[in-house]
């Protein structure tokens, strides 16, 4: 029997993407480095999507970025989620490193204050049952004083 508005979460425990969630419970962004090409990509892969190699690392990543793009959740297909509707999920560039965007939740905004090339910063956030640091996107705080 399922309990309703249990959210699904991801396995902390992965070792493909563990380094990923251990650095999110330190309030750090990790993603994936090619040690052949140089390229960074996302999400993790265990080869690199752009040369092949299979020498790949986790290499620490800006915590800031811009809104690429964006889509508001009035009706979920998920359980877990009935409750938060309208919620916006977010696709954001991250400063500074090319071909590299992260999904997450808006946090801490109105969804009226959404658009296209907004600076965000990751926030951190403990899921409910505590197992794992989840990243969500806010408005940058030079964004909130301008």
């Amino acid at each position: 029997m399922a309990l309703k508005n249990v959210k699904p979460l991801p396995d902390a425990d992965d070792p493909e993407v563990a380094p990923f969630w251990a650095a999110t419970g330190e309030g750090r962004l990790l993603i994936r480095l090619c040690d052949e090409c140089g390229q960074h990509h996302w999400p993790p892969r265990i080869g690199c999507p752009y040369c092949g190699s299979g020498e790949v690392d986790w290499a620490g990543a800006p915590t800031r970025g811009r809104i690429f793009s964006w889509t508001v959740v009035h009706r979920s297909q998920t359980q877990g989620f009935e409750d938060d509707v309208p919620y916006a999920v977010l696709l954001v560039e991250l400063d500074g490193i090319e071909n590299v965007r992260m999904v997450g939740n808006l946090a801490n905004a109105d969804l009226d204050a959404i658009e296209a090339g907004l600076e965000v910063e990751a926030v951190f956030a403990p899921s409910p049952d505590g197992s794992v640091t989840l990243v969500h996107w806010q408005p940058a705080e030079s964004q909130a004083r301008a």
